[in-house]
Formats: structure tokens, C-alpha cells, sequence
């Protein structure tokens, strides 16, 4: 037997089919009653062990230190939220294969999934700068597969080392209307929305 270590590429792909399932397995086992009383905090005391790290962490980073939850009872997740959620898990939601189409608890696990599993990358693996050149101010064609793929590239960068998340508040605070949005968040939203 020998040693073999993956190429960059491989374990950038092993990394992102990791998350994907540990993702999804995370999602699809708040079907089962009583699996938020598993999660860890902010449901449980602070010392339980978590079965959604993933979920968990992200909570953690993003969620609890925003301004208006960060000050909220612990009542309020360990009884209201996780009662909600609990409720979720026994809703007569179908889950099995219906009339050849996939059931409802399946495809909301796999739509919440698939939102959740790019922020968890980038929280559990970081996101490297391309230092070597900024991209020059372009227009994306929406239309083109290409593009839409590099303006979610370029849209990452933007969002990580530059300012895109300012322009883009200030942008939304003008208009709710995407057309007016500049061609690279049109191009991340089109790729977002077929991803």
C-alpha cells in the first residue's frame, strides 16, 4: 500500500462533498421529534456536545451575535424555538417518494441544505484570496453559464476581501428591484438560484 496525498483539486472536492452530506444529514435529522433537544446551544447549557456541528456553529457565528438576539432570554431557544422546531419535525409533511416525484420533508431538506452548505465552506474552510489580480469592473451575461460562474467567483472575492456588502446594502436600501443591481450580483443571483 502506499501513501498517495490529494491534489489541491481533490481535496477542495472531497471538502465540499463532506459538507454537503454532513450538511444535509444535520437538516434531515431534525425529522425525527425531539432532535433539537440534541443540538447544543443555544437550546441546550452551553457544555452540551452538539449533533450539528455544522448548524451549530454557524448559529453561533452569525446568528446569535446579531444585534436583537444576542440579548434575547434563554427562554426564548430553549423553549419558543425549539418548540417551533419540534413541531416542524412532527408535521404530517410527506416524505417518501409520491406519485414518482420527490415528497415535501425531502425537498425542503435538500433546498435548506443547499443554502446552508456555502456558508458552512466558507465558515469551516475559509475562502483564499486571489491576490494576484483584482478583476477589472465588467459586464456579466446573466445568460452565459461562463459568466454566471465567474461573476459567483468574482462575487465571493467582492464579498470577503472588498466592499460589495456595503454597495449592496446601500444598493437594496434604493430599490428591490435586481435589474438595477450591477451585472456581477445579478450573475451571483442566477447562479445561487441554479445551484
Amino acid at each position: 500500500m502506499t501513501d498517495t496525498a490529494l491534489t489541491p483539486a481533490q481535496s477542495a472536492a472531497l471538502f465540499d462533498v463532506l459538507t454537503h452530506f454532513e450538511t444535509y444529514r444535520e437538516i434531515e435529522d431534525f425529522k425525527q421529534p425531539g432532535a433539537i433537544q440534541q443540538y447544543g446551544p443555544p437550546f441546550q447549557d452551553d457544555k452540551a456536545r452538539s449533533n450539528s456541528p455544522v448548524l451549530q456553529t454557524l448559529i453561533s457565528k452569525f446568528i446569535l451575535p446579531l444585534p436583537g438576539l444576542r440579548d434575547v432570554s434563554a427562554d426564548f431557544w430553549k423553549v419558543r424555538v425549539a418548540d417551533m422546531i419540534d413541531e416542524l419535525s412532527q408535521a404530517d409533511l410527506s416524505e417518501s417518494f409520491d406519485k414518482g416525484i420527490l415528497g415535501i420533508r425531502k425537498t425542503l431538506a435538500t433546498a435548506i441544505s443547499a443554502l446552508i452548505e456555502y456558508p458552512a465552506r466558507g465558515c469551516l474552510g475559509g475562502l483564499p484570496e486571489v491576490k494576484d489580480k483584482k478583476p477589472e469592473p465588467r459586464k456579466y451575461d446573466v445568460t452565459s453559464p461562463e459568466d454566471v460562474l465567474q461573476a459567483w467567483q468574482d462575487c465571493l472575492q467582492a464579498l470577503v476581501y472588498g466592499d460589495l456588502i456595503d454597495e449592496l446594502f446601500k444598493k437594496a436600501a434604493e430599490t428591490d428591484d435586481l435589474s438595477k443591481h450591477d451585472t456581477l450580483v445579478q450573475g451571483m443571483h442566477e447562479f445561487v438560484v441554479v445551484k
